[in-house]
């Protein structure tokens, strides 16, 4: 462009006169020297002058040089040869007719060569110009350096301009201020610090139509405006800068400033190309933002259709993962986001909790805990308003702790809304202040909304397979308690079974033990369950949660363990933040506890509470219900056996009716038979052999009579009124007499220790033969093998008592048994009645007495029986 203006600019006329004059003084000069040399035709050297005059000065001052020559040649002809000039005139007006021809035509040749030259330089500068023009929107529309695009376009405008530095602002019109984007020479603030508030003189450009520039330079005085369209010519002084509007149509990008270190002269044409440039550039500008715009809503499109259909496969996917796709679309639609950060609220404690995380790879999870109502995103989620904030340094709002640094500098949150309420916020943050604009809020605004819908949706599938699990819950229950009676089997079942449905981390059952004041651990699923069962894990009640609930009878549910003093961490459970205990009771007896954890980021809801209750009740009644029939099953055991016991107490006592019977027919013949032989044994003709057999055969008939007295005896009805002195050592001795065969088959050895002091008791001698029979035939019943049976008896004068023991080397009384070994129906014996000790205790209560059972330390067991010498009874006798 300066070339062009030197071609352009006027010569002085004082200087172009000069030399025409100089040119004719040389043709004076030398024309008398050469007119003699070369005659008359040294008169064409005239037209030199003349020529000169024509190109430097048009056609028109060639024509009046070319007649001005012929006056001056006549002159000159005169004075060399006398020759009148009319002479002149006449004779040569030929050659004078060429002199003007030869001016006027040099001075339509310099006319029209100027004009072809004027031609060749518009077009090489416009040729140069649009090169430039098309690189700079070249260069714009599709950058190779996105980040160095205004750089390159500050310097392509200031090679346009053949300025010495140029440099862009751009016009945020929100804020209405300017903002330096780039310069050509190197500043000491970056660009995003340097920020021209709204006010004169840049942005006073903006309420101009944009065919206005600004002249500035505060040396020579206050900025001025020069409009486009009036001005033909403008200089510009050393250190002067010209701004320039980049506006097209409705469009305002901004401003570029050219500056310049020299003089400098702008043409109309110059003029008529800046703003020819300026409107270039700022619709490529407008393009490149709408081309940009319509990626972005391209993008956004793209982006809004995989969320929406990441939406409809929220029951597969889960909202987790839906929410982290939200968060991952908004970093690659918000380019300058460096973070995005997806809250939900915490109902319980009012926090905003972290769900979705992109790009922080510095700050944990629990840093981004953020109270509703504290800083910028707890202000969002209260009002449920969306902020921009361009720099949170100089936002009061913000809040900034030694747990919390700062890390970012601008940053804008919008709220997520469901239903007129706020349910969490999603915000974008970057260490750049002012780094986004409305647009990105907007965008937030859309994801939080998108966000809100994967909430409701995921809520109404959740709600859905809550619905579905709590009625194949509640199904597999009642089918349970249909099915089964068995309380460990239904408490295993339900504990797999809530764990299977609901995918809680751990569930487990304990039941009470009020005598030792546990709760056991009977059945658990999930994590460690069998570790925890094989350990045979405890707590006391009142001890932790499970113990607390147990105390107190009332279900407890929290959603953060640490925050309850009472709780005890299970080692196994580690990752437990949730615990909810309901107690199985009926009539506010506590039978157990129904104890689930969970971990984050899932929660116990009251719907779940109230569920757990109604399972806790539906146990409490299947144990019950278990219980019942297991105590029904008891009895229903105990009536058969009593039944069989009183059919085999008739068979006994049929037998003993029949053997008595037996034994009263018995008797009779041998009497007969006893009385023949002494008739026999008085006969003198018996020899000493047969004299000593019958001795023998009249022994055994004795003995035989004898042993069916005892029969008779001990079997024979008893009355109460058969009190009677007694000798107990007699008694022994005849139950010895009856059961010593069966001893020696059984090869019992038996060991009697009779007190020879013994006193007479009064007592009813059937009744103590039979509790004596009875401790007698329990010892050899417990002695399959052999062993020693013995008996002692003692008087015990300062009681007025006597003491019988029975004892044996059998295998004792088992322990379980031998609390209530005298109890109707208790015995171990396979064809035992369990009724002998239980009547042989009676006898001896009837008798004032007592009788005691009990294991010998070394072997078998001991039986003692404590007997008044004159009991209460003595008067009936």
């Amino acid at each position: 462009m300066r070339n062009l203006q030197k071609l352009f600019r006027p010569t002085q006329t004082r200087e172009r006169v000069i030399d025409i004059l100089v040119l004719g003084l040389f043709y004076i000069v030398l024309f008398k020297p050469m007119f003699d040399v070369s005659g008359p035709v040294t008169a064409a050297l005239v037209t030199i002058p003349v020529a000169a005059a024509g190109w430097l000065f048009g056609p028109r001052a060639g024509l009046i040089a070319g007649g001005v020559s012929i006056f001056v040649n006549a002159a000159l002809f005169f004075i060399a040869e006398g020759i009148p000039g009319l002479t002149l005139f006449t004779a040569g007006w030929p050659g004078n007719l060429m002199v003007i021809a030869a001016g006027y035509s040099v001075g339509l040749l310099k006319k029209e060569v100027a004009k072809r030259s004027k031609m060749s330089i518009e077009l090489n500068f416009s040729k140069r110009f649009i090169t430039l023009i098309s690189i700079a929107t070249r260069n714009i529309l599709d950058p190779k350096t996105p980040d160095q695009k205004y750089y390159y376009l500050a310097n392509h405008l200031a090679n346009l301009f053949v300025a010495d530095y140029a440099y862009i602002l751009s016009w945020d019109s929100v804020q209405k201020k300017m903002e330096l984007l780039t310069s050509t020479r190197p500043v000491e603030k970056p660009f995003t610090d340097i920020v021209l508030t709204s006010g004169p003189p840049v942005t006073d450009l903006f309420v101009l139509t944009g065919r206005q520039a600004l002249v500035i330079n505060p040396r020579l005085g206050p900025p001025y405006i020069v409009d486009f369209s009036t001005i033909t010519e403008l200089k510009i002084s050393v250190d002067s800068e010209l701004a320039v509007p980049l506006i097209a149509g409705e469009y305002r990008f901004g401003v570029v400033i050219y500056g310049f270190g020299s003089n400098h002269l702008f043409s109309g044409e110059d003029l008529i190309y800046a703003q020819l440039v300026a409107s270039q550039i700022a619709l490529a500008l407008w393009t490149a933002e709408q081309n940009e715009k319509i990626k972005r809503q391209l993008a956004e499109a793209n982006s809004l259709a995989k969320i929406t259909h990441a939406l409809s496969e929220t029951e597969r996917i889960g909202i987790e993962t839906v929410l982290q796709y939200i968060v991952e679309s908004a970093r690659e639609l918000i380019p300058a986001a460096e973070h995005i950060t997806l809250h939900m609220i915490d109902e319980e404690r009012q926090l905003l909790i972290p769900r979705a995380i992109t790009g922080q790879k510095d700050r944990s999870s629990k840093q981004l805990n953020i109270r509703v109502g504290q800083g910028i995103a707890g202000h969002v989620a209260l009002t449920k308003q969306a902020l921009n904030i361009p720099d949170v340094q100089d936002e009061p709002l913000f809040y900034s702790s030694t747990e919390r640094p700062l890390t970012y500098r601008s940053l804008t949150v919008a709220p997520i809304q469901s239903n007129d309420r706020c349910v969490g916020t999603i915000s974008a943050d970057s260490q750049q202040a002012n780094a986004f604009q409305a647009n990105d809020c907007r965008l937030l605004e859309m994801l939080g909304t998108q966000a809100a819908i994967a909430i409701d949706n995921a809520s109404l599938i959740e709600k859905t397979r809550e619905d579905l699990r709590e009625i194949n819950s509640l199904y597999e229950i009642t089918r349970g308690l249909a099915a089964t009676l068995d309380p460990d089997q239904l408490m295993r079942e339900i504990t797999e079974l809530l764990q299977n449905n609901f995918g809680y981390y751990h569930v487990q059952v304990f039941v009470s033990e009020p005598e030792n004041g546990y709760m056991i651990m009977r059945h658990a699923s999930g994590e460690n369950a069998e570790i925890l069962l094989a350990q045979g894990y405890r707590l006391a009640i009142g001890d932790g949660i499970v113990g607390h609930v147990a105390e107190v009878g009332e279900s407890f549910a929290t959603n953060h363990v640490e925050d309850v003093v009472f709780f005890k961490r299970n080692p196994l459970l580690p990752r437990t933040q949730s615990e909810l205990c309901v107690p199985i009771k009926i009539n506010n007896q506590v039978l157990g506890v129904l104890d689930i954890h969970e971990v984050p980021p899932r929660i116990f809801t009251d719907r779940q509470i109230k569920l757990m209750t109604a399972i806790a009740d539906q146990l409490a009644v299947a144990l019950q219900k278990a219980e019942l029939y297991s105590d029904l099953q008891k009895l229903l055991r105990k009536e058969k056996e009593t039944r069989a016991q009183l059919i085999q107490i008739e068979q006994l006592s049929v037998i003993g009716r029949l053997l008595a019977s037996v034994s009263h027919e018995l008797n009779n013949p041998l009497q007969a038979i006893q009385n023949a032989l002494f008739l026999i044994k008085g006969d003198a003709n018996l020899s000493e052999q047969s004299r000593q057999d019958l001795d023998i055969i009249l022994s055994e008939t004795e003995r035989m009579s004898l042993l069916i007295g005892r029969l008779r005896a001990t079997y024979r009805t008893s009355q109460s009124e058969d009190y009677k002195e007694t000798i107990l050592n007699v008694i022994v001795e005849d139950i010895y007499a009856l059961t010593s065969t069966f001893m020696r088959h059984k090869s019992i050895i038996f060991n009697f220790q009779p007190d020879p002091a013994l006193p007479q008791i009064y007592a009813i001698p059937d009744q103590i033969r039979q509790v004596i029979l009875n401790l007698f035939m329990n010892a050899i019943d417990a002695m399959p093998r052999g062993g020693q049976l013995t008996v002692t008896t003692q008087y015990i004068p300062d009681d007025e008592q006597i003491l019988v023991k029975v004892s044996d080397t059998g295998l004792g009384i088992e322990e379980s048994i031998l609390p209530n070994i005298f109890n109707a129906f208790i015995t171990n014996k396979e064809s035992g009645t369990g009724l002998g000790l239980t009547i042989s205790h009676e006898i001896i209560q009837k008798h004032d007495g007592r009788i005691l059972a009990e294991n010998n330390p070394e072997r078998g067991a001991v039986f003692s029986i404590w007997l008044p010498v004159s009991p209460k009874r003595k008067g009936k006798k």
